[in-house]
């Protein structure tokens, strides 16, 4: 430590005092200007929220779904199973032969009346 050089103590500028209350004042002061635009701005925005929502310029585009395409959407959303769907159906083996029939359409020319009886 007494290798290190001592510093003078630090001296403020004759007079910085004095003038220092009226320099933060300055600082300090806001112009009235600012205060009216920002109450205007906010004006603005709250009317322009209100002009579109009474006239309707954003609406929202709602597809309308079949309920096929609905129970589509539940059934691969993992929402409804298959046992679900059958369990609503009035006649699931209908549904069934239905889901086979628009599966595999190839199985009806496969499977012939006169093919069953080969014996």
């Amino acid at each position: 430590m007494n290798q290190l050089p001592k510093l003078k103590d630090f001296e403020a500028p004759e007079g910085y005092f004095d003038g220092l209350p009226d320099q933060i004042l300055k600082k300090a002061k806001k112009p009235k200007m600012q205060i009216w635009i920002k109450y205007a701005a906010a004006a603005v925005v709250i009317l322009g929220l209100g002009l579109i929502w009474q006239t309707d310029l954003i609406k929202p585009n709602y597809e309308q779904l079949t309920y096929e395409e609905e129970a589509i959407l539940f059934i691969e959303s993992n929402v409804w199973t298959s046992e679900d769907i059958l369990s609503m159906a009035d006649d699931p083996n209908a549904m069934l032969d239905q889901i086979i029939n628009e599966e595999m359409p190839l199985s009806e020319d496969l499977w012939l009346e006169d093919e069953l009886n080969w014996f």
